[in-house]
């Protein structure tokens, strides 16, 4: 019990640190968190979901906190509903292959993400024209995400699968 405790701290710590770590790009009009490379472990354990939620929780509040996240208090609770979402619907399409990939999950979440995190930065900087902004912010982030997940997400978890890795 305590070993799945540590497990998911260490998962929450690592998505906290790498999403502060380059702050100025994990959150914003335009959005780039590698950190989202860590939903690949919910392929392997579904358990995952808990340290990358809360992960997620604790990079958006200390990002409001030190001032790198515009969305503020919003980000927290939607942002990360938006991962907790994102990370249960990979792990039930994770049997869905394409070449042995599940690809139908490495695309969910940027457009979950794409969605909420996009609405959000729509009502946050541009409220009067929300439609338009929501489709340019929705899109970039949809493209960040999909970005860190196809290109870093595919091959960390090819790698990952060739080492067996279990919860």
């Amino acid at each position: 019990m305590l070993k799945r405790y540590t497990r998911q701290m260490l998962i929450s710590s690592m998505y906290v640190v790498v999403t502060l770590l380059i702050a100025p790009a994990s959150f914003g009009p335009i959005q780039f968190r590698i950190s989202e490379v860590l939903l690949v472990l919910m392929f392997f354990d579904y358990d995952y979901i808990y340290g990358l939620t809360f992960g997620c929780f604790l990079a958006n509040l200390i990002g409001l906190i030190s001032g790198t996240n515009p969305i503020g208090v919003m980000d927290i609770i939607f942002g990360s509903s938006a991962t907790f979402i994102s990370c249960v619907m990979m792990y039930n399409l994770k049997e869905r292959k394409i070449k042995n990939i599940p690809l139908l999950s490495f695309i969910v979440p940027a457009i979950i993400n794409g969605t909420i995190v996009g609405l959000e930065l729509a009502i946050v900087f541009n409220f009067n024209d929300l439609m338009t902004y929501w489709s340019i912010y929705g899109f970039q982030v949809l493209v960040g995400e999909l970005g860190v997940l196809l290109v870093i997400g595919i091959p960390v978890y090819l790698a990952l699968k060739e080492r067996k890795i279990d919860g």
